[in-house]
């Protein structure tokens, strides 16, 4: 039996007569796609990663704290993976609950278990706001140490200590893990520091994480973002 096939105008098809029923699989492509015509509301929540990013460059949230009451520490623990070799950490405040020093130490490849040996390296410097010199460093230290001498806790408002870190290769049984960054604060005397700092542990053994901590009593606030960096 002969069949015939009849050829339908677009004008003789009603609006909202063809449904997704009656639309094959796979029948729809990016060349049917016009410019602009899908919109944010349409992508789903994680369907742009890192790797679709590639050659854009950018910031990936990893881990945001907030720190409201006394803790003893902050930790970032597992913060550290194979996706990002550059990772961003920015403080805007961090407020211990006596004047001391700001302390840090990275995780061991169990995530909880913290390298204390004589392994970190750091040097500081800066002025305070009347010009005085402020330096600080380590050598085969036991922690990579912030504000010298103490930073100010007396202060909610403008006490303590903020500034951005980039922490390089910590994800890396090949290299030392590095970081390097600049931050403000407070010190014991009610002057205004600035200051650079760069620090490293030595050994080669994984880093998975860091976590900050005062040289005495607890932190009483802390608002702190990292990032990974996408290259």
């Amino acid at each position: 039996m002969e069949q015939y096939k009849t050829t339908i105008p677009t004008g003789g098809i009603t609006a909202d007569a063809i449904d997704g029923t009656k639309i094959a699989d796979d029948a729809i492509n990016s060349e049917h796609y016009t410019d602009g015509s899908i919109d944010t509301a349409h992508i789903g929540d994680s369907q742009v990663t890192a790797a679709k990013a590639t050659g854009v460059g950018g910031l990936a949230k990893i881990v945001e704290k907030t720190v409201n009451s006394a803790v003893s520490e902050v930790t970032f623990q597992n913060a550290f993976t194979s996706t990002y070799r550059k990772y961003l950490l920015v403080v805007s405040m961090l407020i211990p609950s006596s004047d001391a020093t700001i302390n840090l130490r990275f995780y061991q490849s169990d995530g909880t278990s913290e390298y204390s040996g004589g392994y970190y390296n750091f040097v500081s410097a800066g002025r305070d706001n009347s010009g005085n010199f402020e330096s600080d460093q380590g050598n085969g230290d036991t922690k990579i140490v912030f504000c010298t001498g103490g930073t100010d806790a007396n202060s909610a408002s403008d006490g303590g200590m903020s500034g951005a870190f980039y922490f390089l290769e910590p994800y890396s049984s090949e290299f030392s893990a590095r970081m390097t960054g600049t931050y403000q604060w407070r010190n014991a005397s009610n002057e205004y520091v600035a200051q650079y700092i760069s620090g490293k542990y030595s050994g080669t053994a994984l880093r998975t994480g860091f976590k900050l901590y005062p040289g005495s009593g607890n932190i009483e606030k802390c608002f702190a973002t990292l990032y990974g960096v996408i290259n």
